[in-house]
């Protein structure tokens, strides 16, 4: 087994098929399906049942694949510690972000990390959280950064900031022509106003229903969305009102000057945003400094009252 072998199989079994896995890898199809086929004659088993999608292994081929994750993660520690020896991290950080929320995570200190770890190459997914956990126990990525309220027994959950849900609300809604933004108020100001909700699937939806149900309002729904971005942008254009976390509005500079926001109360909050990795796999020094910028970065912007 070597490195190059082992991820070709690792990706196939990530992507589910051949054909997404050799994309991923930047390779063509008919030399990875080459590549396997000398990965088996090797192992002198087959490793994947041939004609089934998505792509299945053999008992063998189950074998092969936890000896693989094995192997790449020793690989990935040899190289961290020989760079730390050397006096310069480098290494390849594999990060997990939530669907959705991609676009407000790593651009926050993405240049102050570039500046402290130039050798550093960051691959990041976006997946939703319990796919995203699935990845993190098979060894697949290093670290993940999501909200969830249940917590896995063999992954390690560090928070990095409390999400606080605010009302956002269009420049000419009565709301805004008569409290100014930036006010503390119940719910209930907005409840003559076009709401724009989450979509039912999304993970917020619920935490806004009950924050809604709990102060009796039955929101007049204009739009459904599942994008925070979108749903702002609706909110400035048709003079809607919206639920949104604190993060993801300040993580939007075009917004902030569209809207006005509303803080809640200490009842409005989505559960803890953390950074989480599986306990049996300590992150490199260069992942434990990504989690301090973040933390850092986002606890400042959590307490920001603008």
């Amino acid at each position: 087994m070597n490195t190059r072998h082992a991820r070709m199989i690792l990706a196939i079994v990530r992507e589910g098929s051949f054909t997404a896995a050799a994309k991923s890898l930047s390779i063509t199809q008919p030399t990875l399906s080459q590549t396997v086929r000398q990965i088996e004659t090797q192992l002198g088993d087959a490793i994947f049942v041939r004609g089934k999608l998505p792509a299945t292994l053999t008992p063998a081929g189950a074998l092969y694949v936890e000896a693989a994750r094995r192997f790449v993660q020793t690989q990935t520690q040899l190289e961290e510690a020989l760079s730390l020896l050397h006096g310069r991290a480098s290494g390849t950080l594999r990060i997990g972000l939530m669907r959705h929320r991609s676009a407000e995570l790593l651009p926050q200190v993405i240049s102050d990390y570039l500046a402290s770890y130039p050798d550093v190459h960051l691959q990041a997914v976006e997946r939703d959280t319990p796919d995203l956990e699935q990845l993190l126990l098979r060894g697949e990525i290093d670290m993940a950064l999501i909200t969830d309220s249940r917590q896995h027994p063999r992954l390690e959950y560090r928070q990095i900031a409390s999400e606080e849900i605010v009302l956002l609300a269009g420049k000419r809604t009565a709301l805004s022509s008569r409290i100014p933004s930036g006010s503390t108020i119940g719910l209930r100001e907005a409840a003559d106003e076009h709401f724009a909700l989450a979509s039912p699937d999304s993970p917020r939806a619920k935490h806004y229903d009950d924050l809604l149900l709990s102060c009796n309002i039955q929101p007049k729904a204009f739009l459904q969305c599942d994008s925070i971005s979108t749903a702002m942008r609706a909110c400035a254009n048709a003079n809607l009102v919206m639920l949104c976390p604190f993060i993801s509005f300040l993580c939007d500079s075009a917004s902030m000057q569209r809207l006005s926001h509303y803080h809640l109360g200490t009842d409005a909050y989505l559960p803890p945003f953390y950074m989480v990795h599986a306990k049996d796999a300590p992150l490199a020094p260069y992942a434990e400094a990504l989690y301090t910028m973040l933390s850092n970065r986002f606890r400042a912007m959590s307490a920001y009252r603008p």
